[in-house]
């Protein structure tokens, strides 16, 4: 009963919360101008050879990701990041899993400093005065737009519907930004069953057009929503994308894929589309508003320009430290000391991904079981 009435509080707690975003956010926004990227009415997202950038060579930047990574440059020369995330030591771990480690002896998790007052059951009052501070840390804003292509400019006030982007003050990599939703006429939830913020965030992975960005999700608290996604950009390979991965299920008309990572110390699956991301993603929200209901703790990575979708499980446990962060997942360790990152070896990056709580193999299975009937569902 215990149990139970504390979970019927959070949940109470939860809405409450939101409702008092809303309102605070929609006040807060009146009379602010931000450069905005409007999505153009003409999706790649049905068919991905479509794509609005295919006529910009990868090694150049399109639009988006130009201003994105030209306003968070501007950020770091004006001293908003409590440091230079570009100097950070980085080296490969040697093992079969060729894990990446990093040194940053300033970083403190973003989860628990940044943006924690937004899960906080508080008046809209705390969260107005966190937001006028934030205001330093917008970049930009997406919405949807009207027009047939997509389009930047320079200088709009902030649409109802919309993704503000805004730098991560205490970054894990190059770029790395906070994605927060703008609905002053809805939920702040990016991951529901139908999930039209994801659409938005796949519409971004294709037009960013860079095989670098990550985009990811967190979900480290049973039955609450995280009311943001993350980005940033790593060129290289992340080891999850180097394991073997064994397919299970396969539309009928090819245009889905899941798959099992196999040998890989954390359980995740891989849904993988080169068509129709539309209906990857349609998938991919069911499944996370349906693994958040049974309060399984899970993380989401987009790779590949929105083709590749890596879905992290773990298990609720009684200690939040065992929780894996987002990159610990992905096979990438931070560090905070010298002497740990110098003398840190594969059999201990092991043992510290042994030491979260994992999905049993049954768990496991019926969570791959739902992906089927989802994906089978949605092909059709």
């Amino acid at each position: 009963m215990v149990q139970a009435k504390q979970i019927e509080d959070e949940n109470l707690c939860s809405k409450y919360t939101e409702n008092e975003l809303l309102k605070t956010q929609k006040s807060c926004m009146n009379g602010i101008r931000l450069p905005l990227y409007q999505f153009g009415r003409n999706s790649p997202l049905d068919d991905i050879s479509l794509q609005a950038p295919s006529d910009v060579p990868l090694e150049e930047q399109t639009i988006l990701e130009s201003i994105l990574l030209a306003k968070w440059e501007e950020k770091l020369s004006e001293g908003h990041f409590r440091y230079d995330v570009t100097l950070s030591e980085i080296k490969a771990i040697v093992g079969q899993k060729k894990f990446l480690a990093q040194l940053n002896e300033s970083w403190t998790n973003p989860s628990l400093s940044q943006y924690e007052e937004i899960r906080k059951c508080d008046h809209g009052s705390l969260f107005q005065t966190n937001w006028l501070k934030c205001q330093e840390e917008l970049l930009f804003c997406i919405s949807r737009g009207e027009n047939n292509e997509s389009k930047l400019i320079s200088a709009s006030l902030v649409p109802t519907s919309s993704i503000l982007v805004m730098i991560n003050a205490t970054p894990v990599e190059y770029g790395h930004v906070i994605l927060l939703p703008c609905a002053v006429d809805g939920p702040l939830q990016f991951l529901d069953d139908r999930s039209l913020e994801l659409e938005m965030l796949l519409r971004l992975a294709v037009e960013i057009n860079n095989f670098a960005l990550c985009l990811f999700y967190e979900c480290s608290t049973p039955r609450t929503a995280c009311p943001f996604f993350q980005a940033l950009f790593f060129s290289s390979l992340l080891p999850v994308e180097a394991m073997a991965v064994d397919t299970f299920f396969s539309d009928s008309l090819g245009e889905i894929y899941v798959s099992t990572i196999t040998d890989y110390p954390v359980k995740a699956l891989l849904f993988e589309s080169s068509c129709n991301l539309k209906k990857m993603g349609q998938v991919i929200a069911e499944i996370c508003s349906h693994l958040q209901e049974k309060c399984v703790l899970y993380n989401l990575l987009i790779r590949d320009c929105g083709k590749k979708i890596f879905l992290f499980l773990q298990s609720q446990g009684s200690d939040r430290s065992s929780i894996l962060s987002p990159w610990e997942c992905w096979g990438y360790f931070l560090f905070k000391s010298r002497s740990e990152f110098d003398q840190a070896t594969e059999d201990a990056l092991l043992d510290r991904i042994a030491a979260a709580a994992s999905l049993d193999d049954a768990e496991f299975q019926g969570v791959k079981q739902f992906c089927c009937d989802v994906a089978g569902k949605v092909s059709f």
